[in-house]
């Protein structure tokens, strides 16, 4: 016969005529003194009165006959029975209704607590002897002992259990303790069941009563943030000290005209993704039956649609929404509020900066980490106020306690609970969910207290160290508190953490799908009530705290994140926009598809080319670029390591050609059309000395409007090296090359014969020789050569930032080409350092700043009428403007290129 659960009661049966029998006689003692009376009742309240103690017989039989019909409804049957005990079974998976039949009948607040059942519960192997009905058939075996052992023991009102039952071990029910007792000659002991909340459901249950307290001790920080119009205030604050909450409240307290809240979403890798989903969630919502998104004009109605849309347009024109957006009405002006500005993707706050900049009265809030630096896009402008979040005071502290518990808990216990972590909002809030999820805080009614009389004492929490005021102070109740999660629930909840802790719900469903967690609409009621998460939006999804989403994703076992980055990888490239697919390659990235991550960023990085956003696109072809590399290096045998973000990226662009550089093996081959580039490069340079011809790139990646190509062919990428896109090599002035062979320094810096002057000048021209042949070893060390001789250094500032791009550093070329270009100058010489940053530009990636560069070069060369330049600079635009499939712009500018090359010298 398989288990069965055995609930045993107990009940007290007077002998409506004691007078009538000689077998029940006061025992007498050992000197014939009648027995002391037994121990008094626990129960406080009136003895009762003779007339129910007379009815005791009919009162027990009728409250026995009508637990009967009660258990049977619930699915039980009778097993056993004697004068004063009877039993029931049930099957093991209803353990939920034998506790709440024996909680009924020990709470029976019809009876007097000293005449209610004592009940005993035990599990397992039962015997079957025979039917004596249609819901009776007798039993017998070791939980029918059990049970009624702890029946006996246990007082009147009281259910006690065994220690070995199943869901006492897994913690299913909840327990006050020990109870001992002698049952003839064996010591019995039992845990005392918690009738009034016997399951741990109900006692989770009790979180969705914790209260949002208002805003407790902050109100100088709060008076403190002063942000008049056009300025911008600065939050400081560690994860869990309540700067998301300060700054809700700011938004509150200021009142502005209209206001965006702008955070994190996802990955963060997404261009505009925080300002999209801040956009998003304003415009369609309504406050009391007033609409809260504005009317914009019509120009700008089109690009508000394409932000939401994921599709993204320029900086100036998404600053320019923004501004519409929080027009001032009145005397007051709008408000942004950027919560956890350090994760915040940087078009969004470059697109806040230069709405900031443009006028009309726009304040900002930044919440930041006490040691996170401004982000680059606002570092440029100074802050009105800056306040510092800290811990509470030891007595706002146990104020937020008490209203956490909607005063319900005493002064004493709100001490109590108060140090037992440390005094920041959400370190204690957590504190006393977890303290209410496992039983050690007891919420009933109007009253909170503790389960046993030992739960919330202990040591005081010590002040913390500086690492331990570094690590967020909620973390470790937190952890405590998914441990009694059950696994479905925490999967749902890590599914949602590595969305970024904010995702749609069809998003998260389709996260889960094949892991065995339950649908998000089954438990979502439960997480919503028990503060794991919030609604953004209809829905969405939000965990309730970075802190929450940190410790989801840092409890994942290491063997199974890949897993999960990869399933989430797919999901967002389904879910999201076209941008959108920047987060889909950060996720096949931490995976370790380095083929599809660079894929993912390549066609993110071609859609943000197209809305004109030429920082996002250089960085998104970057770290396209690195995951190729990364994947043919691991192709090639080299370990590869998957960084936790993005690093610093590494684009290795061969402007120059293939180095011969000892440090790195050469490629296997070529690019396609790579020779007859640099054959093409070194005829021009022999042919006219002096031309600032530009040359190859690497290709244009963004910016400027693109025509599509005929035949709907798309613009060649930088991995695809066009073969008539320009090379770099020309840019230099041209010199009469010298004899290459042998060691080119030997005929330089060490003859006795040559000055200084003809020294530099001939090093110039053999690195230009060495810039051709794509040696780059030779040509750093030319350089350095050049460089100690004092001469030419604009020349060696543009050769050096060659040999970095060369090289893979891309910043650091471009820092070089920049030091050149805004460096003191005559004009002809200006013209070709900006003509030089502008090719760099292009080779990196920026197609916008190289057109600027190059139309600046261009106005120079101009202003003294400097036709070899004016001839280079339209060259480059005619080859910029095919690479990026203006046909019509590259046919103007070649024409232009030969009007000043027949020209007539001045």
């Amino acid at each position: 016969m398989p288990e069965r659960i055995v609930v045993s009661f107990r009940g007290t049966a007077a002998l409506s005529q004691p007078d009538s029998t000689e077998a029940v006689v006061p025992w007498a003692g050992r000197r014939g003194a009648t027995r002391a009376p037994g121990p008094p009742s626990r129960h406080r309240g009136a003895p009762r009165d003779a007339g129910s103690a007379a009815r005791g017989e009919e009162s027990y039989l009728a409250r026995a006959l009508a637990l009967k019909k009660r258990a049977e409804a619930l699915g039980a049957t009778l097993c056993a029975w004697s004068a004063q005990t009877f039993s029931f079974e049930f099957t093991a998976e209803d353990i939920e209704e034998a506790v709440l039949l024996a909680a009924l009948a020990a709470e029976d607040a019809s009876v007097h607590p000293d005449a209610r059942f004592a009940v005993g519960i035990a599990q397992g192997e039962m015997t079957y002897v025979g039917e004596a009905g249609r819901f009776t058939a007798l039993s017998w075996g070791q939980p029918l002992l059990v049970a009624v052992m702890l029946a006996r023991i246990a007082l009147p009102g009281d259910v006690l259990l065994d220690p070995a039952l199943p869901a006492v071990l897994s913690s299913e029910l909840m327990t006050l303790g020990i109870h001992r007792g002698v049952d003839g000659a064996r010591r019995v002991r039992g845990l005392r069941l918690d009738a009034q909340q016997p399951l741990r459901r109900q006692v989770v249950e009790s979180v969705a009563r914790v209260c949002k307290p208002p805003l407790i001790g902050r109100d100088g920080e709060l008076a403190e943030l002063t942000v008049p119009p056009g300025s911008f205030a600065i939050i400081r604050a560690e994860p869990g000290a309540g700067g998301s909450r300060l700054l809700l409240e700011l938004l509150r307290a200021l009142a502005p005209s209209r206001s965006l809240f702008v955070a994190p979403i996802g990955a963060s890798r997404e261009p505009f993704g925080a300002l999209r989903r801040a956009l998003a969630r304003a415009a369609p919502r309504t406050d009391k039956g007033r609409a809260r998104a504005p009317a914009l004009p019509d120009r700008l109605m089109p690009a508000l649609a394409r932000l939401i849309a994921g599709e993204g347009v320029e900086p100036w024109t998404a600053a320019e929404v923004i501004s519409a957006w929080l027009a001032p009405e009145g005397a007051r002006s709008g408000l942004i509020a950027i919560d956890d500005a350090a994760e915040v993707d940087a078009a969004s706050l470059e697109a806040i900066a230069i709405a900031l900049e443009m006028g009309g009265g726009l304040r900002a809030v930044v919440r930041l980490g006490r040691t996170e630096p401004l982000p680059a896009p606002l570092s440029a402008f100074t802050p009105a106020a800056t306040v510092a979040l800290g811990p509470l005071s030891a007595a706002g502290a146990q104020d937020l306690v008490r209203r956490l518990l909607d005063g319900c808990i005493d002064e004493a216990g709100a001490r109590r609970w108060a140090a037992r972590a440390p005094a920041f909002p959400l370190a204690l809030r957590e504190l006393i969910c977890e303290a209410l999820e496992s039983g050690a805080l007891r919420w009933i009614g109007r009253s909170v207290a503790p389960r046993r009389r030992s739960a919330g004492r202990g040591r005081p929490a010590r002040t913390m160290t500086g690492a331990e005021l570094a690590a967020p102070p909620a973390a470790r109740a937190i952890e405590a508190r998914l441990r009694l999660l059950a696994i479905g629930h925490r999967t749902v909840l890590t599914a949602l953490a590595t969305l970024g802790g904010d995702a749609s719900e069809s998003a998260i469903e389709a996260l889960c799908d094949g892991t065995g967690a339950p649908k998000v609409t089954a438990v979502q009621a439960a997480l919503l009530g028990a503060g794991w998460v919030f609604r953004p939006e209809p829905g969405w999804l939000r965990l309730s705290s970075r802190t929450l989403r940190d410790t989801l994703l840092a409890a994942v076992p290491p063997g199974e994140r890949s897993a999960w980055h990869l399933a989430a990888a797919r999901v967002v490239e389904d879910h999201a926009g076209v941008l959108g697919l920047a987060d889909a390659a950060f996720h096949a990235a931490k995976a370790g598809d380095r083929r599809s991550a660079a894929d993912l960023a390549g066609r993110a990085a071609r859609a943000a080319s197209d809305a004109l956003l030429e920082s996002s696109a250089a960085e998104l072809l970057a770290f396209a670029d690195e995951q190729e590399t990364a994947r043919e290096h691991r192709l090639d045998g080299v370990p590869d390591s998957t960084s936790s973000q993005p690093p610093t990226y590494r684009t290795p662009i061969e402007v120059v050609g293939d180095a011969s550089d000892p440090q790195r093996a050469a490629p296997a081959s070529d690019p396609p059309g790579i020779d007859a580039l640099r054959a093409a490069a070194a005829d021009s340079s022999a042919r006219r000395r002096g031309s600032t011809m530009p040359v190859e790139s690497g290709g244009a990646r963004d910016g400027g409007p693109r025509a599509s190509r005929p035949g709907g062919a798309e613009p060649a990428l930088p991995d695809e090296t066009p073969a008539d896109f320009p090379d770099v090599a020309s840019l230099e002035e041209g010199f009469p090359f010298g004899d290459a062979s042998g060691d080119p320094l030997a005929k330089t810096s060490e003859s006795p014969v040559l000055s200084m002057n003809d020294i530099a000048v001939r090093l110039a021209e053999l690195a230009k020789q060495a810039l051709v042949q794509g040696d780059l070893r030779t040509l750093e060390r030319l350089v350095g050569e050049l460089r100690r001789t004092g001469e030419h250094q604009d020349l060696v500032e543009r050769m050096s930032g060659l040999i970095s791009l060369g090289r893979g550093a891309k910043e650091e070329a471009l820092r070089r080409f920049r030091i050149a270009a805004e460096a003191e100058a005559p004009p002809p010489h200006r013209a070709r350092a900006l003509l030089a940053y502008g090719v760099a530009l292009a080779a990196a990636g920026r197609t916008e700043g190289a057109l600027i560069e190059a139309l600046s070069a261009l106005a120079r060369a101009r202003e003294v009428e400097d036709r070899h330049g004016e001839q280079a600079c339209a060259q480059f635009l005619a080859r910029l403007a095919a690479a990026t499939g203006h046909e019509e712009a590259a046919r103007t500018w070649a024409q232009v290129a030969r009007l000043a090359g027949a020209a007539p010298p001045s």
